[in-house]
C-alpha cells in the first residue's frame, strides 16, 4: 500500500486505481480507505481515485494526541497534504466523519488544489452551532454525548447506538459478526471522532473562505439531522447547493454505489 510522509514524519496510507484527474474520497468513522470499495469500480475508468485511511485507522499512523479538540483539523491538515502532492486540481468526497475531514483539507490545502468538493452525509455538528439551530442540534449532542461516555467506559456493543442511529433500528444486530467485532473494538477512538464533530474550530468566517463548489449529498430515508447540517453548510459556504438520494440512508456507498460515483462525477 502506498504511504505519504507527513510533514511530522508520520505516515499516511492510501488506496489507489484507476487513471485520470485526481479524486480523493475519505472514509468515515470508524472505517478505513476500503469504505469506498463498492464505489470505486464505477469512477476508475475516468479518475485516478484515492482513498487514504484517515490517521490511526488502517495502515496510518496515530495523531500524536487522541483529542477531540483540534481532532478535525489535524486530520484535515494530513489529507490536504495528500491533496497538494498529487499536482492538483484534486476532486475530494467524504463520506460522514469523512465529509468533515474533507472539508477541513479543503480549507487547509492550497486555493487551487481543490476544484470541487461532494459531501455524502457530513455529520458536521458544528454547522448547527454556528447557524444557531439547537433545536437539531440539541437532541443530537444528548444521544451522541451518551454514546461516546459510555464508549469511553468501554460498555459493550454500546457502538450500537451509533450504528442505529445512522442506519436504522437493528442495523447493528443484522451485520455479519466480523463487522460487529471490528466495530465494537473501535467504539473508543470512535468516541473521540464524534465528540470532535461538536467540537470543531472552523469558525463561519473560515467556511465563508471556502470558494470551490460544493455539493451535499442527504440519502432520503436518512435521520433529519443530516438535512439541517445540510442546509447549515448551504448557508456557511458561498458556492454550496443539496441534493437528495432516493431510497438512501446513511449506508449509501454499500447500498447505492453507482448513484453515489455519479453523484461524485456530475
Amino acid at each position: 500500500m502506498p504511504m505519504l510522509e507527513l510533514a511530522d514524519g508520520r505516515k499516511l496510507a492510501y488506496r489507489e486505481e484507476g487513471s485520470g484527474p485526481p479524486l480523493v474520497m475519505v472514509h468515515g468513522s470508524p472505517g478505513e480507505g476500503r469504505s469506498w470499495a463498492r464505489v470505486v469500480p464505477h469512477l476508475r475508468e475516468r479518475f485516478r481515485t484515492i482513498c487514504p485511511d484517515l490517521p490511526g485507522y488502517g495502515g496510518s499512523d496515530r495523531l500524536e494526541v487522541d483529542e477531540p479538540a483540534g481532532r478535525m483539523a489535524a486530520m484535515g491538515a494530513a489529507v490536504a497534504q495528500l491533496v497538494e502532492s498529487l499536482g492538483g486540481p484534486v476532486r475530494l468526497a467524504g463520506h460522514s466523519f469523512g465529509g468533515n475531514i474533507a472539508l477541513q483539507a479543503a480549507l487547509k490545502a492550497r486555493p487551487d488544489a481543490v476544484e470541487r468538493i461532494v459531501l455524502f452525509e457530513p455529520v458536521y455538528f458544528r454547522a448547527l452551532q454556528l447557524v444557531g439551530d439547537d433545536a437539531a442540534l440539541g437532541p443530537a449532542a444528548a444521544h451522541f454525548e451518551d454514546y461516546a461516555r459510555r464508549a469511553t467506559a468501554g460498555e459493550p456493543e454500546v457502538v450500537r447506538l451509533m450504528i442505529d442511529y445512522w442506519f436504522g433500528e437493528g442495523a447493528f444486530a443484522r451485520m455479519p459478526d466480523p463487522v460487529r467485532g471490528y466495530l465494537g473494538a473501535s467504539a473508543a477512538r470512535n468516541a473521540i471522532d464524534v465528540r470532535s464533530t461538536f467540537v470543531g474550530t472552523s469558525t463561519a468566517a473560515d467556511l465563508a473562505a471556502l470558494r470551490q463548489p460544493v455539493t451535499i449529498i442527504d440519502g432520503a430515508t436518512s435521520q433529519d439531522v443530516v438535512r439541517s447540517i445540510g442546509r447549515a453548510l448551504v448557508k456557511l459556504l458561498p458556492d454550496a447547493r443539496m441534493e437528495g438520494l432516493a431510497g438512501a440512508n446513511h449506508g449509501m456507498l454499500d447500498t447505492h454505489p453507482q448513484a453515489v460515483a455519479r453523484l461524485i462525477a456530475t
